[in-house]
């Protein structure tokens, strides 16, 4: 074989190799950028003022319901929501995947409007017919002045005529038809179930279910959860106000302490 012949298949074999690699260099850039459709849904089923999301600095509008992205490929990826006015709604790590992104979010809390992807607050569980079934947020400095988490021993009360006065009285049971778990700021896994009636009274327990004193009175919750007429279940939180009623031996009441009514639904379904 000639010299030339030797430098020419040389040179083309170079050339086939470098080929092969460019090929190979754009296959893996094709797996690497991935088309993403995302799009968002509300648990609570009130409308969405996202109007542009932004990825890994990258910025798009809403094409019909959806936003579409191409994205590098990785664990997991910083997604920013803005609204009409370009406020942030959303700022958040997501895993995105090929193709249709759907993510449930609802807000942050009662009192911060924007939003959180995560599992639905309101997640149905298997509720018995004739029931309420809530959870409570507590954001109230005087029951809780740093925070501490409180339980509720709730009682059911009746109106009981009273001949003599000719007169209805409420009169609560002796012993509480629910003592709940923790109650915080933070959304609770599980659900406080009572019957449905009218009159609730919550004594306030401290985390470790003793009543709680304030400069040496109970302090009580009187919910309003009839507000729940016509959901399946419902967040409320009590907000940081002063007492409703202070009791002084009251005679409808015949007790003494703070009154705080709990009639603020955040959340409902």
């Amino acid at each position: 074989m000639t010299n030339y012949k030797r430098i020419s298949i040389y040179l083309f074999s170079i050339m086939m190799s470098f080929s092969f690699i460019g090929c190979k260099k754009g296959v893996l850039v094709e797996e690497q950028e991935l088309l993403a459709r995302i799009s968002f849904r509300a648990y609570s089923g009130e409308s969405l003022n996202i109007k542009k999301i932004s990825i890994d600095g990258k910025s798009t509008k809403q094409d019909g319901a959806t936003f579409q992205f191409f994205f590098n490929k990785k664990d997991s990826t910083e997604v920013i929501a803005y609204d009409d006015k370009d406020n942030i709604l959303i700022q958040q790590r997501l895993a995105l995947k090929l193709g249709a992104n759907v993510f449930g979010v609802y807000p942050k809390s009662p009192l911060d409007p924007t939003l959180v992807v995560g599992k639905n607050p309101l997640e149905e569980t298997d509720r018995i017919e004739g029931t309420y079934q809530f959870k409570i947020l507590n954001y109230n400095k005087i029951i809780s002045p740093n925070g501490e988490p409180i339980r509720l021993a709730i009682y059911k009360g009746i109106l009981v005529y009273d001949e003599e006065t000719f007169s209805e009285e409420m009169v609560f049971e002796e012993h509480p038809l629910v003592t709940t778990d923790l109650i915080t700021d933070e959304i609770p896994d599980n659900y406080i179930e009572l019957p449905i009636t009218t009159f609730y009274r919550a004594t306030v327990l401290d985390k470790d279910g003793n009543p709680l004193l304030k400069e040496g009175q109970n302090v009580y919750i009187y919910p309003r959860i009839s507000a729940l007429i016509g959901y399946k279940s419902g967040i409320f939180y009590l907000p940081n106000k002063e007492a409703d009623v202070i009791f002084e031996d009251d005679w409808t009441t015949l007790v003494d302490g703070l009154g705080f009514e709990l009639y603020d639904l955040w959340l409902k379904q």
